[in-house]
Protein backbone atom coordinates (compact mmCIF):
# COMPACT_ATOMS: atom_id res chain seq x y z
CA UNK A 1 0.00 0.00 0.00
CA UNK A 2 2.81 2.51 1.34
CA UNK A 3 4.67 1.15 -2.10
CA UNK A 4 1.37 2.14 -4.43
CA UNK A 5 1.49 5.70 -2.86
CA UNK A 6 4.44 6.09 -3.15
CA UNK A 7 4.27 5.43 -7.16
CA UNK A 8 1.20 7.48 -7.56
CA UNK A 9 3.08 10.80 -5.82
CA UNK A 10 6.28 10.43 -7.49
CA UNK A 11 5.71 11.79 -11.07
CA UNK A 12 3.12 14.97 -9.58
CA UNK A 13 6.58 15.43 -7.28
CA UNK A 14 8.39 15.55 -10.11
CA UNK A 15 6.49 17.82 -12.49
CA UNK A 16 6.22 20.34 -9.38
CA UNK A 17 10.43 20.31 -9.18
CA UNK A 18 9.96 21.16 -13.05
CA UNK A 19 7.88 24.07 -12.73
CA UNK A 20 10.07 25.08 -9.96
CA UNK A 21 13.38 25.20 -11.70
CA UNK A 22 11.31 26.66 -14.77
CA UNK A 23 10.15 29.80 -12.30
CA UNK A 24 13.90 30.18 -11.02
CA UNK A 25 15.52 30.55 -14.51
CA UNK A 26 12.97 32.82 -15.58
CA UNK A 27 13.47 34.90 -12.51
CA UNK A 28 17.14 35.03 -13.08
CA UNK A 29 16.91 35.40 -16.73
CA UNK A 30 14.79 38.84 -15.89
CA UNK A 31 17.15 39.57 -13.35
CA UNK A 32 20.55 39.59 -15.43
CA UNK A 33 18.60 41.64 -18.06
CA UNK A 34 17.93 44.42 -15.75
CA UNK A 35 21.79 44.41 -14.68
CA UNK A 36 22.81 44.00 -17.97
CA UNK A 37 20.42 47.07 -19.29
CA UNK A 38 21.87 49.20 -16.54
CA UNK A 39 25.45 48.40 -16.94
CA UNK A 40 24.81 48.90 -20.72
CA UNK A 41 23.35 52.71 -19.90
CA UNK A 42 25.88 53.74 -17.46
CA UNK A 43 28.54 52.89 -19.94
CA UNK A 44 26.73 54.77 -22.53
CA UNK A 45 24.82 57.51 -21.22
CA UNK A 46 24.39 59.80 -24.07
CA UNK A 47 22.58 57.00 -25.87
CA UNK A 48 20.43 56.73 -23.42
CA UNK A 49 16.66 58.95 -24.17
CA UNK A 50 13.10 58.97 -23.04
CA UNK A 51 10.11 59.49 -24.59
CA UNK A 52 7.76 62.15 -23.56
CA UNK A 53 4.46 60.85 -23.39
CA UNK A 54 1.38 63.20 -23.24
CA UNK A 55 1.39 62.06 -19.11
CA UNK A 56 4.80 63.00 -18.52
CA UNK A 57 5.34 66.79 -17.41
CA UNK A 58 7.38 68.73 -20.01
CA UNK A 59 10.15 71.02 -19.50
CA UNK A 60 9.63 74.51 -18.96
CA UNK A 61 10.96 77.19 -21.41
CA UNK A 62 13.38 80.09 -20.56
CA UNK A 63 11.77 83.08 -22.25
CA UNK A 64 14.38 83.81 -24.63
CA UNK A 65 14.26 87.78 -24.15
CA UNK A 66 14.71 87.41 -20.72
CA UNK A 67 12.64 88.51 -17.41
CA UNK A 68 11.24 91.85 -17.13
CA UNK A 69 12.86 94.37 -14.91
CA UNK A 70 12.14 97.29 -12.85
CA UNK A 71 14.63 99.13 -14.99
CA UNK A 72 12.65 97.69 -18.07
CA UNK A 73 9.47 99.16 -16.80
CA UNK A 74 10.74 102.73 -16.37
CA UNK A 75 12.21 103.28 -19.05
CA UNK A 76 9.15 102.26 -21.22
CA UNK A 77 7.08 104.58 -19.23
CA UNK A 78 9.26 107.29 -19.53
CA UNK A 79 9.61 106.58 -23.16
CA UNK A 80 5.64 106.28 -23.52
CA UNK A 81 5.45 109.71 -21.00
CA UNK A 82 7.36 111.53 -23.72
CA UNK A 83 5.51 110.06 -26.80
CA UNK A 84 2.10 111.20 -25.21
CA UNK A 85 3.82 114.74 -24.21
CA UNK A 86 4.92 115.32 -27.74
CA UNK A 87 1.39 113.95 -29.64
CA UNK A 88 -0.73 116.23 -27.14
CA UNK A 89 1.52 119.14 -27.57
CA UNK A 90 1.84 119.09 -31.72
CA UNK A 91 -2.26 118.58 -31.28
CA UNK A 92 -2.64 122.40 -29.24
CA UNK A 93 0.15 123.64 -31.58
CA UNK A 94 -2.07 122.35 -34.92
CA UNK A 95 -5.15 123.59 -33.14
CA UNK A 96 -3.80 127.00 -32.63
CA UNK A 97 -2.53 127.13 -36.05
CA UNK A 98 -5.71 126.57 -37.57
CA UNK A 99 -7.22 128.92 -35.72
CA UNK A 100 -5.42 131.30 -35.87
CA UNK A 101 -5.55 130.61 -39.60
CA UNK A 102 -9.45 130.49 -40.31
CA UNK A 103 -9.45 133.89 -37.92
CA UNK A 104 -7.13 135.42 -40.37
CA UNK A 105 -9.03 134.35 -43.60
CA UNK A 106 -12.15 134.06 -42.75
CA UNK A 107 -12.54 137.53 -41.08
CA UNK A 108 -12.42 140.13 -43.92
CA UNK A 109 -10.00 142.90 -43.61
CA UNK A 110 -12.26 146.14 -43.03
CA UNK A 111 -12.20 149.49 -41.69
CA UNK A 112 -9.84 152.23 -40.71
CA UNK A 113 -9.59 155.51 -40.24
CA UNK A 114 -12.05 158.20 -41.69
CA UNK A 115 -13.54 161.59 -42.18
CA UNK A 116 -16.72 162.72 -42.38
CA UNK A 117 -19.12 165.52 -41.61
CA UNK A 118 -21.96 165.17 -38.42
CA UNK A 119 -25.04 166.20 -39.81
CA UNK A 120 -26.34 167.02 -36.36
CA UNK A 121 -23.16 169.10 -34.96
CA UNK A 122 -21.81 170.02 -38.78
CA UNK A 123 -18.65 169.34 -37.38
CA UNK A 124 -16.04 166.85 -38.70
CA UNK A 125 -15.87 163.74 -37.00
CA UNK A 126 -13.29 160.83 -37.37
CA UNK A 127 -13.37 157.31 -36.51
CA UNK A 128 -12.02 157.97 -33.42
CA UNK A 129 -14.67 159.95 -32.56
CA UNK A 130 -16.70 156.94 -31.63
CA UNK A 131 -14.62 154.54 -29.53
CA UNK A 132 -15.96 153.03 -26.65
CA UNK A 133 -19.34 152.60 -28.45
CA UNK A 134 -21.00 149.57 -30.65
CA UNK A 135 -21.48 151.09 -34.22
CA UNK A 136 -24.16 149.63 -37.04
CA UNK A 137 -22.63 150.99 -40.02
CA UNK A 138 -25.17 151.77 -43.35
CA UNK A 139 -24.56 152.85 -47.05
CA UNK A 140 -27.00 154.53 -49.09
CA UNK A 141 -28.18 157.56 -50.33
CA UNK A 142 -31.74 159.20 -49.67
CA UNK A 143 -32.84 159.53 -52.77
CA UNK A 144 -33.20 155.27 -53.13
CA UNK A 145 -36.63 154.78 -53.60
CA UNK A 146 -37.00 151.23 -51.87
CA UNK A 147 -33.73 149.28 -50.36
CA UNK A 148 -32.61 151.74 -48.56
CA UNK A 149 -35.73 152.59 -46.44
CA UNK A 150 -36.13 148.87 -45.77
CA UNK A 151 -32.93 148.21 -44.61
CA UNK A 152 -33.25 151.41 -42.23
CA UNK A 153 -36.36 150.23 -41.14
CA UNK A 154 -34.85 146.81 -40.73
CA UNK A 155 -32.18 148.72 -38.97
CA UNK A 156 -34.51 150.38 -36.70
CA UNK A 157 -36.14 146.86 -35.51
CA UNK A 158 -32.57 145.45 -34.49
CA UNK A 159 -31.74 148.37 -32.44
CA UNK A 160 -35.49 148.09 -30.78
CA UNK A 161 -35.05 144.37 -30.07
CA UNK A 162 -31.42 144.91 -28.15
CA UNK A 163 -33.00 147.99 -26.30
CA UNK A 164 -35.20 145.15 -24.41
CA UNK A 165 -32.65 142.76 -22.92
CA UNK A 166 -30.81 145.57 -20.49
CA UNK A 167 -27.54 143.83 -20.65
CA UNK A 168 -26.86 144.70 -23.67
CA UNK A 169 -25.20 148.15 -24.82
CA UNK A 170 -26.33 150.54 -27.18
CA UNK A 171 -25.75 150.15 -30.49
CA UNK A 172 -25.38 153.88 -32.23
CA UNK A 173 -25.98 153.31 -35.90
CA UNK A 174 -24.70 155.58 -38.85
CA UNK A 175 -26.12 156.12 -42.29
CA UNK A 176 -23.24 157.23 -44.47
CA UNK A 177 -24.28 158.52 -47.94
CA UNK A 178 -22.36 157.17 -51.43
CA UNK A 179 -24.28 160.42 -53.28
CA UNK A 180 -22.40 163.18 -51.25
CA UNK A 181 -23.46 165.31 -54.13
CA UNK A 182 -27.22 165.44 -53.72
CA UNK A 183 -26.78 164.59 -49.72
CA UNK A 184 -26.35 167.79 -48.00
CA UNK A 185 -26.82 168.45 -44.29
CA UNK A 186 -30.09 169.55 -44.93
CA UNK A 187 -31.41 166.67 -46.94
CA UNK A 188 -29.73 164.03 -44.57
CA UNK A 189 -31.30 166.05 -41.58
CA UNK A 190 -35.14 165.94 -43.56
CA UNK A 191 -33.80 162.30 -44.56
CA UNK A 192 -33.74 161.20 -40.44
CA UNK A 193 -37.29 162.08 -39.55
CA UNK A 194 -38.48 159.05 -40.99
CA UNK A 195 -36.18 156.33 -39.64
CA UNK A 196 -34.92 155.56 -35.88
CA UNK A 197 -34.56 158.48 -33.73
CA UNK A 198 -31.07 157.40 -32.61
CA UNK A 199 -29.36 157.04 -36.65
CA UNK A 200 -26.84 159.93 -37.29
CA UNK A 201 -26.43 160.81 -40.49
CA UNK A 202 -22.83 161.29 -42.08
CA UNK A 203 -21.88 163.27 -44.87
CA UNK A 204 -19.09 164.42 -46.77
CA UNK A 205 -16.56 165.25 -49.50
CA UNK A 206 -16.38 163.35 -53.05
CA UNK A 207 -12.78 162.21 -51.42
CA UNK A 208 -14.19 161.30 -47.98
CA UNK A 209 -16.74 159.22 -48.83
CA UNK A 210 -13.91 157.38 -50.73
CA UNK A 211 -12.00 156.78 -48.27
CA UNK A 212 -14.40 155.38 -46.24
CA UNK A 213 -15.85 153.47 -48.83
CA UNK A 214 -12.85 151.69 -49.75
CA UNK A 215 -12.56 151.23 -46.24
CA UNK A 216 -15.21 148.76 -45.75
CA UNK A 217 -14.82 147.96 -49.59
CA UNK A 218 -17.97 149.34 -50.31
CA UNK A 219 -19.15 149.25 -54.20
CA UNK A 220 -21.47 152.05 -55.78
CA UNK A 221 -21.78 153.50 -58.86
CA UNK A 222 -23.58 155.97 -60.74
CA UNK A 223 -26.65 154.26 -62.88
CA UNK A 224 -27.91 156.45 -65.75
CA UNK A 225 -30.89 155.45 -67.75
CA UNK A 226 -29.55 156.80 -70.97
CA UNK A 227 -26.07 158.05 -72.06
CA UNK A 228 -27.39 161.49 -72.66
CA UNK A 229 -27.48 162.24 -68.96
CA UNK A 230 -25.02 164.26 -67.70
CA UNK A 231 -23.19 164.66 -64.54
CA UNK A 232 -25.62 167.86 -63.90
CA UNK A 233 -28.71 165.66 -63.93
CA UNK A 234 -30.05 165.33 -60.31
CA UNK A 235 -32.46 162.73 -61.65
CA UNK A 236 -29.73 159.11 -61.35
CA UNK A 237 -29.80 156.09 -59.05
CA UNK A 238 -26.85 154.61 -57.62
CA UNK A 239 -25.91 151.05 -57.15
CA UNK A 240 -24.05 150.23 -54.30
CA UNK A 241 -23.62 147.38 -51.91
CA UNK A 242 -26.48 146.52 -49.57
CA UNK A 243 -24.71 145.23 -45.97
CA UNK A 244 -24.43 146.32 -42.50
CA UNK A 245 -21.14 146.20 -40.81
CA UNK A 246 -21.25 146.06 -36.89
CA UNK A 247 -17.99 147.67 -35.51
CA UNK A 248 -16.69 146.91 -32.10
CA UNK A 249 -15.86 149.86 -29.09
CA UNK A 250 -12.10 149.48 -30.30
CA UNK A 251 -12.77 150.39 -33.89
CA UNK A 252 -12.40 146.90 -35.07
CA UNK A 253 -14.92 145.29 -37.83
CA UNK A 254 -16.64 142.39 -36.21
CA UNK A 255 -19.38 140.84 -38.20
CA UNK A 256 -21.37 141.74 -40.80
CA UNK A 257 -25.00 141.43 -42.73
CA UNK A 258 -26.81 140.99 -45.92
CA UNK A 259 -29.85 142.22 -46.77
CA UNK A 260 -31.46 138.54 -46.57
CA UNK A 261 -30.67 138.02 -42.91
CA UNK A 262 -33.22 137.73 -40.86
CA UNK A 263 -33.97 140.73 -37.91
CA UNK A 264 -33.58 138.25 -35.36
CA UNK A 265 -30.55 136.35 -36.81
CA UNK A 266 -29.08 139.91 -36.60
CA UNK A 267 -30.09 140.51 -32.97
CA UNK A 268 -28.88 136.94 -31.56
CA UNK A 269 -25.38 137.97 -33.70
CA UNK A 270 -24.59 141.17 -32.42
CA UNK A 271 -25.35 139.87 -28.72
CA UNK A 272 -22.41 137.44 -29.03
CA UNK A 273 -20.15 139.83 -29.13
CA UNK A 274 -21.35 141.61 -25.85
Amino acid sequence: MFANLTRNLTPKCASLRIHSIAIAGKKRYSVNKTLATATYQRAHPILHCERAFSTQQQQKRVPIGGPITWTGLALAAVIGSGVVYYYYNEKDRLQTQTTTKVVSIGKPLLGGPWTLVDCDTRRAVTDASFRGQHLLLYFGFTHCPDICPNELVRIGNVLDQLKRDPKCPQVLPLFITVDPRRDSIAQMQAYKKDFHPFMKMLTGTQEQVRDVTRAYRVFFSKATETEENDEEDDDYLVDHSIVMYLVGPDGEFLDFFTQSARVGDIVDKIKGYF
